[in-house]
């Protein structure tokens, strides 16, 4: 039989999205009025002295508000603050980006905005939440703008324009790359998030808290996750923090109530791949021939990409921003090819995995020879990436290494990429691509347990609901399929 059909991407919990739009678009409402702006001004200015001229409209990201204050002599602050609903752990997040941020600057070269002034929710006297008050960075535009293809519909995601003059493109990768070296010379001896030391001095960082991964925000947020289910804890080893992950992953097939699986097929499929991954991951056999060792852990941003960089009008870099989700993270994640040469990631291509492949790797040889070059030029000024960065990309590309860790890190993206390209790499041949030929793999406790939840899972398509989980209920549900 052929390979089961199969989304790039599955789906988020819809019925949660459509309240998240309702409610973030109610709140967004009542922070943008002028008498909220002025507020928010009069903060601002406690922390600058100079003559104010113009409060901007506010602008709404992804994840953020910005409130953006310009004084008479040209320069500005602004105040950032989570969206209210869209994040789950605001004054956490902010702690983690002022920390992040300040470490940068002490020690590299790569320009992120000065901070001024940040604090928790009840910190903020206008009510609107954790903030960062910070410069704002003049600029002409993002990379992303000057990457993208002019042709593409406005409304549609960008994607690089595939004309692009090669020289404009090494230019700006090159730029890219070197973001990239110095990022991977920030090493710590355990995974997790940075913590800003009492005495808030830029340098004197360390990992202190729990890792604030992407994914663990959207687990939260899209499935209304209790966050006992998340990870608590920094790590001293990879193979700890990969099995975390791929926890996470069967927390959310567990946990989101709507549209997690198209059928009770779909349900085995996720169940199965959660449980092999699993059995590799705490075997530690993801990496047959591991590069680094198990303590060698560099700062890593799943977010930073060139939307987040911004250039003049000569096309340098003046400013990195949104540091919210970095964290130190296990060296295999910093040596895999960035996924944002395209701008577009695979799962949102059109055509799927294999055609963005195709697309890509060209973009990855030019990204790679700006790389060696900017490593050559590096070390000639002492620095030196050991191993090398470009050889480590390469290698991750060749042996589709950058798969695994991309599927890890994202659970909406983990079950396309497990039947499609890993479990066949792991387990040997399986023409279907689903979990038919793995079922001899489980125990029979695992057959128990995977049976009651395509019987949960059923019943949840059949009472579409949104479902406020309490602790008791979710651990019932979760600590049996883990325990498994």
């Amino acid at each position: 039989m052929p390979p089961k059909p199969r989304f790039l991407c599955s789906e988020k919990d819809d019925l949660i999205w459509q309240k998240l739009g309702e409610d973030s678009d109610a709140w967004y409402e009542t922070i943008h009025t002028t008498d909220k702006c002025r507020e928010v001004g009069n903060f601002m200015l406690k922390y600058k002295n100079a003559k104010p001229e113009l409060m901007h409209a506010v602008v709404r990201g992804g994840y953020n508000v910005v409130y953006r204050l310009e004084f008479a002599d040209g320069t500005s602050l602004i105040m950032r603050v989570p969206i209210k609903g869209l994040v789950a752990f605001p004054d956490e997040k902010v702690l983690n980006e002022v920390a992040t941020m300040r470490y940068v600057a002490a020690n590299t070269t790569i320009p992120v905005p000065r901070i001024y002034h940040y604090g928790s929710a009840a910190e903020n006297p206008t009510g609107l939440g954790p903030f960062i008050i910070m410069d704002y960075i003049e600029h002409h535009q993002n990379m992303c703008r000057a990457l993208l293809d002019p042709k593409r519909p406005v409304d549609d995601r960008p994607v690089l324009d595939p004309e692009i003059d090669q020289e404009k493109l090494e230019f700006l990768y090159s730029q890219m790359a070197n973001i990239l070296l110095q990022l991977s010379s920030l090493n710590s001896p355990r995974i997790g998030s940075l913590a800003q030391a009492q005495a808030q001095e830029a340098g004197l960082v360390s990992v202190e808290r729990r890792s604030l991964a992407l994914n663990m925000n959207e687990l939260s947020v899209h499935t209304n996750m209790p966050r006992r289910f998340l990870p608590s804890q920094t790590y001293g080893t990879a193979r700890e923090w990969y099995i975390a992950l791929v926890d996470m992953h069967m927390a959310q097939l567990a946990l989101q109530y709507n549209d997690a699986a198209e059928d009770d097929d779909d349900v085995r499929d996720n169940f199965v791949a959660r449980k092999l991954f699993r059995r590799l991951a705490d075997a530690n056999n993801l990496w047959p021939d591991r590069e680094y060792s198990g303590g060698d852990f560099k700062l890593f941003s799943q977010d930073l990409r060139p939307a987040n960089v911004l250039i003049d009008e000569d096309l340098r870099v003046v400013g990195v921003i949104d540091w919210e989700f970095a964290y130190v993270a296990p060296a295999e994640f910093t040596c895999d090819p960035p996924w944002w040469l395209l701008l577009l990631e695979p799962e949102s291509w059109s055509g799927g995995y294999t055609e963005w492949m195709k697309a890509y790797e060209p973009r990855l040889h030019t990204f790679l020879r700006v790389l060696e070059a900017e490593e050559k030029e590096m070390a000639a000024g002492d620095w030196a990436s050991t191993p090398s960065l470009s050889r480590s990309m390469r290698r991750s590309w060749e042996e589709r290494n950058w798969m695994v860790n991309y599927a890890v890190r994202g659970s909406w993206a983990f079950d396309f990429i497990w039947w499609k390209f890993l479990d066949e790499r792991y387990f040997g041949p399986n023409d279907e691509q689903d979990h038919h030929a793995r079922l001899h793999l489980l125990s029979a406790d695992q057959k128990a347990a995977m049976d009651t939840l395509v019987a949960s899972k059923a019943y949840e398509r059949s009472h579409r609901m949104i479902f406020e989980w309490d602790e008791d209920s979710a651990a019932t549900r979760v600590d049996e399929l883990l325990a498994s």
